[in-house]
């Protein structure tokens, strides 16, 4: 279209994405670890601690300009379209600036540059995970902000099914420039698809698919989600772990090959609904993941596990994303509702008296919603 549909009308985009709980094969997801891999997989649980973009565009008879907002940062930047290309903006507001930078040639070719500033753009955001939480909040709220800017910029009906891998891969890419180190994959398909994947890494093509729903329905319950109160930095640990495995110090690269098959092994489990085997594989996860790298787990999460084993002696337990703080998992195998029950508020009693926070949450079955309205 070569306007928004007459002078002074507006253009609303709002986008959702859930972040992502991995329950087995983080960080195989690099490039170019999951090359050296046999069968590298991830598996993953899309979740309702949502980030959130609001993208309002109006047309103006003068010059118009840019907003850019972070709501649970409290951070914004006004800019001139002139300047978007050499602007430096806060780091809470960098992924929106470089995506914006991305996504406005696009829309300069579908309008030409003198309607593009002629423009009023608002970019808005809001996370509900906790800043460096370790659950891919960064990437989901990359994908949500994508997800509006493609469907303003590409002026068509999106669809995440269909666009969703092109839009994975500017995702990635764009985060890149702001992190500096190499970036995984699974926290973008985590954020564009949602429910429980199995991310199967190959050579050129990556094969994704929705484990029954079922299964997501009898797994969310035994689930328990808390946050250390530490925040981390992925970047930090991934690009020591990506340093080591090239490098192939300390045996890391026969590591990564046992998380790979424990993460086979989650999946089998999940499958049967052997939830006992399931625990087992987790445990067995995060028991050579832990010894990747100093740092990892931390003292509060040793002692956080160790309490929930004396509870629950059947329990796993394992950090969310790249570890060294964040946020952690217990997992409950109990089939009796109300035994689990019980033990799962016994165990976030204890957890709060050791100061860390539980995170209720709920399943999200897919990824990414985008709602388009015109006023």
């Amino acid at each position: 279209m070569a306007s928004l549909a007459g002078p002074h009308k507006t253009l609303k985009i709002i986008t959702k994405a859930p972040t992502r709980i991995d329950l087995a094969g983080g960080t195989v997801d690099i490039w170019p670890i999951y090359l050296f891999l046999d069968r590298p997989l991830t598996l993953n649980l899309g979740i309702d601690l949502v980030a959130e973009a609001t993208l309002e565009v109006s047309e103006t008879s003068n010059s118009g300009g840019v907003l850019l907002r972070s709501d649970d940062q409290n951070q914004e930047s006004r800019l001139n379209w002139s300047d978007i290309e050499t602007a430096k903006a806060h780091p809470a507001l960098d992924l929106h600036l470089r995506l914006l930078r991305h996504f406005s040639k696009a829309a300069q070719d579908r309008l030409g540059l003198p309607a593009l500033h002629k423009l009023d753009l608002s970019l808005k955001t809001r996370a509900r995970s906790p800043a460096g939480a370790g659950l891919g909040g960064s990437s989901t709220l990359n994908v949500a902000i994508t997800g509006a800017l493609a469907s303003w910029a590409w002026d068509r009906p999106f669809d995440p099914l269909v666009d969703g891998e092109k839009l994975i891969e500017i995702s990635r890419d764009v985060e890149t420039t702001v992190i500096h180190v190499p970036a995984g994959l699974q926290d973008y398909y985590g954020a564009m698809f949602g429910g429980l994947q199995s991310l199967n890494w190959g050579a050129g093509v990556h094969r994704r698919e929705w484990l029954p729903q079922d299964i997501l329905t009898e797994l969310e319950p035994r689930v328990l989600l808390f946050y250390s109160g530490q925040s981390r930095n992925s970047g930090i640990n991934n690009w020591l772990l990506f340093k080591n495995f090239i490098d192939d110090q300390s045996q890391v690269r026969d590591r990564f090959r046992a998380i790979a098959k424990a993460t086979h092994e989650v999946q089998s489990a999940l499958i049967k609904k052997d939830w006992k085997a399931v625990g087992t594989a987790i445990r067995q996860e995060w028991d050579t993941r832990k010894t990747l790298a100093p740092g990892i787990s931390t003292a509060e999460m040793d002692v956080a596990f160790a309490k929930a084993r004396e509870i629950a002696p059947d329990s796993a337990a394992k950090i969310c994303g790249a570890g060294g703080g964040g946020c952690f998992f217990i997992y409950l195998p109990e089939s009796d509702e109300s035994v689990r029950n019980a033990t799962r508020t016994k165990i976030q009693d204890e957890f709060v008296k050791l100061g860390l926070r539980p995170l209720p949450f709920k399943a999200m079955p897919r990824g990414l919603e985008i709602q388009v309205m015109r006023t």
